[in-house]
């Protein structure tokens, strides 16, 4: 399967808005928790964001894994890969967050527990990993070789979760929101490419409208449903910008540039980047905390976030490194 280099520059930007912007707002603006709170474009944006993410994780594993009976996936191969692949990290970083006060005992157990979409406190920044483990928890059941079950069980799920979130106080929006997203990827990742080959016109309507309805926002108080509603039309036109982004990035002539290469390892680096991104925010106030905001943004942005990169780029290999190692050694003692 040729890799489809839409979603790694979907995880760059994705993740810088999150990460450079949204939570560094409140670290040069302390009187503000996030950006989100600024204005609602940013909200908007923010859910945008993490509605691709999420959706970019259904529609891969959608595309790669099929289960039941005529599929080619073990469930327990399936869920082994995601807990090894994200649990060990998550628990230390929630225990990270914990130690530096973001995250208070209980919100942090939920947190790690994975019962924090369903249960308050949430924590802070790390909320999203339950909620992306809750989607992977399903991916099992939804993702047959049957395309009627797979459309059927989506929806189900779907509005079961929405209908819950209604009935049960505690249980998160976010989760039935981002879940919609998840399952729409996971669902049609075998049967559309969301390309629009043959109506490129699709992509330049959707992603003016999405323009137009977000900068709207300047001069209306929008609902919470406007909001929702945008949102997800910008998850689908972040899409199609890293699309055309990727055409132009990604051609054969540039395959092995530089500028490539960097795109891929931030791509890599991405999720440690997210889930550690605040210490290394609490490490850089600490050494440097400017007075002048204009000073720490460049501070913030222009050095601390450049050696996060780095440094969670080489997090992730070493952590990689050391799964492959445990893997291979446990295969060898397989052998006769």
């Amino acid at each position: 399967m040729l890799r489809d280099y839409r979603f790694d520059i979907a995880r760059v930007i994705c993740m810088t808005y999150i990460v450079a912007f949204c939570h560094l707002w409140s670290y040069v603006h302390p009187d503000v928790v996030s950006a989100i709170y600024v204005h609602p474009i940013f909200l908007i944006l923010t859910n945008a964001c993490l509605g691709l993410f999420t959706f970019a994780s259904g529609y891969l594993l959608g595309q790669k894994y099929s289960f039941g009976e005529g599929g080619n996936s073990s469930v327990w191969q399936f869920y082994y890969k995601r807990i090894v692949r994200i649990i060990p990290l998550f628990v230390l970083a929630s225990a990270v967050l914990y130690l530096i006060g973001l995250n208070g005992y209980k919100a942090t157990l939920n947190g790690v527990l994975c019962i924090s979409p369903f249960i308050k406190p949430r924590p802070k920044t790390l909320w999203y990993i339950p909620v992306i483990l809750f989607c992977y928890l399903i991916t099992p059941l939804v993702s047959k070789k049957n395309k009627v079950w797979r459309i059927g069980m989506g929806l189900a799920l779907a509005v079961a979760i929405w209908i819950l979130q209604k009935l049960i106080s505690s249980v998160d929006w976010r989760l039935s929101f981002y879940l919609l997203f998840y399952l729409l990827g996971l669902v049609s990742a075998p049967y559309f490419n969301w390309k629009f080959e043959k109506a490129p016109f699709v992509k330049i309507i959707t992603i003016i409208v999405f323009c137009v309805l977000t900068l709207i926002c300047l001069w209306i108080s929008p609902t919470v449903l406007y909001k929702k509603v945008v949102s997800g039309i910008g998850v689908f036109a972040l899409l199609f910008v890293c699309e055309i982004l990727a055409s132009m990035c990604f051609k054969d002539s540039m395959h092995g540039s530089s500028f490539n290469r960097i795109i891929l390892n931030v791509s890599y680096a991405s999720m440690a980047c997210y889930m550690f991104h605040r210490l290394f925010f609490w490490l850089g106030e600490r050494i440097l905390n400017p007075d002048l905001s204009w000073v720490k943004w460049l501070y913030m942005a222009g050095l601390v976030y450049p050696i996060m990169l780095v440094l969670s780029f080489w997090l992730q290999k070493g952590y990689d490194a050391i799964v492959g190692s445990i893997k291979l050694n446990n295969s060898n003692k397989l052998k006769p």
